[in-house]
């Protein structure tokens, strides 16, 4: 008699504890939801106008003009030293000194002659900005916290379960 009292008393506990279980959860509680960033650098041309100089290219080489026209300057002012034999030998030095001096001025004249021009210069440069990737959403089932990456942020404040798994939107 004790026997069936003590199963009796068994089944009626288990009984009761079948009743005391909780139902599985519906729902998932969304507790933080965090944008996740991040920087982009895009790129843009930024041009101005500057005032450059450029060498100009010599149309002479062999400095013809300079050389002739020091050649002639020389000996018109070797002419006018001496006489006789003196002359021509000071007429002849002057056009050799003359030749030499006046491609020497021609030379220096080539090499300062500059041009002027604006040219257009660009350059990249870029700007940053932020950027959402992203969403990390922690939510709880039971009190267990788990965290999930979401293209989209959650538009609710839970997730529903359905058998016994938690159903995130796309």
């Amino acid at each position: 008699m004790k026997s069936i009292a003590i199963a009796t008393a068994v089944v009626a506990v288990l009984a009761g504890c079948k009743d005391k279980t909780p139902p599985a959860p519906t729902e998932a509680n969304i507790t933080l939801v965090e944008a996740v960033t991040e920087t982009v650098k895009n790129p843009h041309q930024v041009c101005k106008d500057v005032v450059v100089t450029h060498k100009v290219e010599p149309t002479d080489n062999n400095k013809i003009l300079g050389t002739v026209g020091g050649a002639a300057a020389g000996a018109a002012l070797g002419n006018q030293i001496g006489g006789g034999s003196g002359k021509v030998i000071a007429t002849a030095a002057g056009t050799v000194a003359g030749a030499m001096t006046g491609r020497k001025i021609q030379d220096n004249v080539q090499q300062g002659d500059v041009v002027t021009s604006t040219e257009k210069q660009c350059h990249t440069e870029y700007t940053t900005s932020e950027k959402v990737a992203g969403y990390d959403v922690t939510y709880e089932v039971a009190g267990t916290p788990t965290t999930v990456r979401m293209q989209s942020k959650p538009t609710g404040k839970t997730f529903p379960i359905q058998d016994g798994k938690v159903l995130l939107p796309q």
